[in-house]
């Protein structure tokens, strides 16, 4: 019996030791710098300047057309009759 338990054991850990033993290390990653910032001038708006001389009014324009007769709208369709009201509690079904 005590070489049974023994012989278990030693098998046990060739067993165990014989697997390829996946490691869970991810590459190392390598961090770069972000690149300085470099100082864009931004353009301000300044106050408002003076304002600028009135404009000629312009010429008129030519007048319209007269306008066409109205076209005679189609006829509309009537609306369906509404269905008959329904029964409120309709015999079962045979």
């Amino acid at each position: 019996m005590r070489y049974a338990i023994l012989l278990a054991a030693t098998a046990a850990a060739f067993g165990l030791s014989a697997c390829e033993k996946t490691v869970n290390n991810p590459p190392p990653v390598v961090e770069t710098p972000a690149p300085a910032a470099v100082p864009v001038p931004v353009p301000v708006p300044g106050p408002a300047g003076p304002e600028g001389a009135k404009g000629e009014p312009g010429p008129a324009g030519a007048q319209g057309a007269p306008g066409a007769p109205a076209e005679p709208h189609p006829a509309e369709p009537k609306p369906a009759e509404p269905a008959p009201p329904a029964e409120q509690n309709p015999p079962p079904a045979r």
